[in-house]
């Protein structure tokens, strides 16, 4: 059975450019002739996406710890997914091919409208307090292009901006907290700027962006606000009022509360949009392909999922290793021990199992004494993923010692097929295909 889902949700893209941060892996969150679009994802590692059907009507799923599941439809249209810490999911939705969208809230286990407008209700997000914000497409003035942005409080809807421009895609955080971008398509070239709204008080960012095109920003709870434009990947921090370049080339950014950044590069040799990030002061490429990689997300725990293909086709993330680190130090210690006690569920498939789901090392959806027992092996460790030994996770197939190799192999195929996983490093000693420390 574990070898079953491994091959299915493992896959591994590696090519020359590739270059993933210590203690993770890229596995495909769909693997299908589907396409998936709009990709989200909270703290608890699960993942939004709308997904396309061939009569091009679409559904929402979620995926969480290996397991999607297709989330109840309120029409044919359902666009545009966030969901929050909490599990809640919002995503735009039509009633018909041809009503407007609407915002549809899904908890406990049904959905409502928050909306039912005369025109559509785009690109909704939602915080931790359950607090949403999208942008009303009316469609007039300046190329047919006006958008305002709403918000929900969680019993009321207001309109936050109103200037006749197109203001689009906006994120919000924790302190409700707003940004998004403000197009002014009234001038010829057009200009942008990312906008604020805070305590009911609208605010225009600073940018170094040249021609003045900044877009697409996102908000973290610590107040800082990134975007992307011609001159890269900017960040601006609320309360220290400053804007910083951060690379110069990106766009289309995601932040998590500790400032490590998501986002797409161009590059001109095999012209395609790339995954990059940004992760404690230092860059990593983690897509290297001959086709687009595009929009994303990220979490706290460092973990990101994106589409892949111009259009979309499936959904990839990168995923903390299984390995027992559970503080994420780059080692197995006592320290790691402490989760176990809150975290056991004994052997049986758990939903949302949040942060204990890195201590499912066996992928199989619950916590029990056989991952107990792998996190005992694992004691006292450097974790590692560059030296491929077959006795750690690492990000290529296959280790170096030989015999060990094709015995674990015979028995889980993936581990020289895609990614030599925590699984594989363990079924070293479980298979006797030798012995590790």
């Amino acid at each position: 059975m574990l070898g079953v889902l491994l091959l299915l949700c493992a896959a591994r893209t590696a090519h020359a450019g590739v270059n993933i941060p210590p203690g993770f892996e890229i596995v495909h969150v769909t693997n299908d002739s589907d396409d998936d679009h709009y990709v989200q994802m909270n703290n608890c590692g699960e993942v939004g996406y709308t997904k396309y059907r061939p009569d091009r009507t679409s559904r929402i799923v979620l995926y969480d710890n290996g397991r999607t599941t297709g989330i109840p439809e309120a029409g044919p249209r359902n666009y545009y997914p966030d969901i929050n810490d909490e599990g809640v999911i919002v995503w735009s939705a039509g009633a018909t091919l041809d009503a407007a969208l609407a915002i549809v809230r899904y908890a406990n286990g049904g959905y409502t409208h928050i909306t039912t407008p005369s025109v559509d209700d785009c690109d909704p997000r939602i915080n931790n307090l359950g607090h949403i914000t999208w942008y009303r497409w009316f469609g007039d003035d300046c190329g047919d292009a006006r958008a305002e942005v709403f918000f929900y409080n969680g019993q009321d809807v207001s309109q936050v901006s109103n200037n006749g421009f197109s203001n689009s895609m906006p994120c919000i955080n924790d302190a409700d907290v707003l940004a998004w971008t403000r197009y002014n398509f009234c001038l010829n070239p057009w200009e942008s700027s990312i906008v604020v709204y805070r305590n009911g008080l609208l605010a225009t960012l600073p940018d170094h962006q040249d021609p003045p095109e900044p877009r697409g920003p996102a908000i973290n709870n610590r107040g800082q606000v990134v975007w992307g434009g011609p001159s890269g990947i900017e960040l601006w921090t609320w309360l220290a009022g400053t804007a910083t370049i951060i690379t110069p080339w990106g766009r289309n950014p995601a932040i998590n509360n500790h400032g490590d950044i998501f986002f797409l590069r161009w590059h001109d040799d095999s012209e395609t949009w790339q995954v990059w990030c940004y992760v404690d002061g230092m860059f990593y490429q983690l897509s290297d392909d001959p086709f687009w990689n595009t929009d994303g997300d990220i979490n706290d725990a460092g973990e990101m999922a994106w589409m892949i293909g111009i259009w979309g086709s499936d959904v990839r993330m990168l995923r903390r290793i299984r390995n027992g680190d559970t503080d994420f130090d780059l080692d197995v210690d006592v320290d790691d021990y402490v989760p176990w006690a809150d975290c056991l569920t004994g052997p049986v498939e758990t939903d949302r199992l949040c942060d204990c789901r890195f201590l499912d090392m066996q992928h199989d959806r619950d916590v029990d004494l056989a991952d107990f027992a792998l996190f005992q092996n694992a004691m006292g460790t450097v974790v590692t993923i560059d030296d491929h030994n077959c006795c750690e996770a690492h990000y290529d197939p296959g280790c170096t010692h030989p015999d060990i190799m094709a015995c674990v192999c015979a028995a889980l195929p993936e581990c020289c097929q895609t990614t030599w996983t925590a699984a594989c490093a363990a079924a070293v000693s479980s298979l006797s295909c030798g012995e590790c420390p």
